[in-house]
């Protein structure tokens, strides 16, 4: 993939969405109108901007501010087997296909914030994987919402050489309720059994760790 030298490129450690590889922020002044990719959406409101419509939130400053939204949602139009997230004035592009990720980074290399992409090392992640480096562990378990207190759990768990507890996760499982999103560590096949056991009710996901 050829990018821009001045583009910060960082390593893909898990598959996006559990399916795709690589990933690119764009700092774009009209993200917004982009949430839910609804194309035809986008550039009618971009045409309206010719008429003195501009919303206030808008960061659009200029003509070149402009133009680069329409050749974004042009090489949008052309690109398939993607996904956007927004969260203004960053937009987030997932894909699979690197010419892709290379064409919006050529639209203009000073409004890329970073690339996500697999290394030489890992060339390519599978699906409920993840790169995890200087932790001697075999999964990577995230929580979801929790609705009881789960202390007992946190207090074995801080006693067994075979779990690495995060701040957060011991944080939320000795809450009576929480919204999920922590993670930690887990070492062996057996204690994974017993993670199972304890709180596997609010186990969301659970990713074998490739060591770096």
């Amino acid at each position: 993939m050829r990018l821009d030298k001045s583009i910060l490129i960082k390593d893909t450690v898990s598959l996006f969405s559990n399916k795709y590889q690589y990933k690119i922020v764009l700092v774009c002044p009209a993200a917004n109108w982009f949430r839910g990719n609804d194309l035809d959406f986008v550039e009618a409101r971009l045409k309206l901007l010719k008429t003195g419509q501009r919303p206030l939130w808008l960061k659009i400053k200029s003509n070149e501010d402009i133009e680069y939204c329409f050749n974004l949602q042009k090489a949008l139009v052309n690109s398939s087997d993607y996904n956007v997230r927004v969260e203004h004035p960053y937009l987030n592009f997932y894909s699979n296909n690197s010419k892709s990720i290379e064409a919006l980074a050529g639209l203009d290399p000073a409004r890329v914030s970073y690339v996500c992409m697999p290394n030489k090392t890992n060339p390519s992640l599978k699906e409920g994987a993840v790169i995890v480096k200087k932790l001697d562990y075999d999964y990577k378990v995230f929580l979801g919402k929790t609705t009881q207190d789960n202390s007992t759990f946190v207090t074995w768990a801080r006693q067994n050489k075979n779990i690495r507890l995060t701040k957060r996760a011991e944080k939320d499982l000795c809450k009576t309720r929480s919204y999920g999103g922590s993670y930690f560590y887990v070492r062996t096949d057996k204690a994974m059994t017993m993670v199972r056991m304890f709180v596997g009710t609010y186990v969301s996901k659970i990713e074998s760790v490739i060591k770096a």
